[in-house]
């Protein structure tokens, strides 16, 4: 069980922002403990707010923890602060947290697959997806069901968010757009906001839910609804 750290304060994340967490905590020197959460609760908001409640409900001694998560499809709405105040990104998800500044502007556009070394590594990535429902509905229909799925999308675009090797990932991420009839395309990331986030200093970027609270819809209405969620 997560005790006090320096500060009080604990640190909650996903393991898809793994090695971008990692290249801001050794920016910013931070010393929080960190309790990592599968990529797997992506797909079940549901399973993902019962998965952080109870990580949540576990620790001690604590007076701040930390969300490394946005509203992830309301994953984190109703989430209740109680054994400290929870601090969380106000971003629709992780694509926001993982973009420059300038590379905010690739965000409008709802036809464009986001992916990172974090997305390709995860339980549930889109190529272990593919593999698997090869496996079960064999090649032609596995198709059909993607190309259904990605019928509104045109591009795949892999974010450079410098924590890892571009290089490295691009056998791979070009086999996934051939798979999926998607257009390769690249943007700069950065982990500026995963920096502020560490740095306590939590402006209108976050929402702030005092110790005895509840996480409400209203902590994200700042949020574009024009921004893309990533079929999970």
């Amino acid at each position: 069980m997560v005790k006090e750290s320096a500060g009080g304060t604990v640190l909650i994340a996903c393991k898809m922002l793994q090695h971008e967490l990692n290249k801001a905590i050794a920016e910013s020197g931070c010393p929080y403990p960190i309790i990592w959460i599968d990529s797997e609760y992506h797909t079940d908001p549901n399973g993902l707010r019962a998965k952080l409640q109870e990580e949540i409900d576990r620790l001690e001694e604590v007076k701040t923890i930390l969300l490394a998560y946005g509203c992830c499809g309301n994953g984190t709405v109703g989430l209740k602060a109680t054994t400290g105040d929870l601090i969380i990104p106000r971003t629709e998800d992780c694509i926001s947290m993982l973009m420059s500044r300038q590379g905010q502007a690739y965000l409008r556009p709802k036809a464009t697959f986001f992916m990172t070394k974090g997305w390709l590594e995860g339980t549930h990535s889109m190529a272990r997806e593919i593999e698997h429902a090869v496996k079960r509905y064999g090649p032609e229909r596995a198709k059909k069901i993607f190309e259904q799925m990605f019928r509104h999308y045109k591009h795949l675009m892999l974010i450079d968010t410098k924590s890892y090797s571009i290089e490295e990932c691009l056998p791979e991420v070009e086999l996934l757009a051939q798979s999926l009839n998607l257009e390769l395309t690249f943007a700069e990331g950065d982990v500026w906001f995963l920096r502020k986030l560490l740095s306590g200093s939590f402006a209108q970027d976050f929402s702030i839910t005092p110790r005895g609270e509840t996480v409400s819809q209203q902590d994200f209405a700042c949020c574009s609804q024009d921004l893309p969620r990533q079929p999970y």
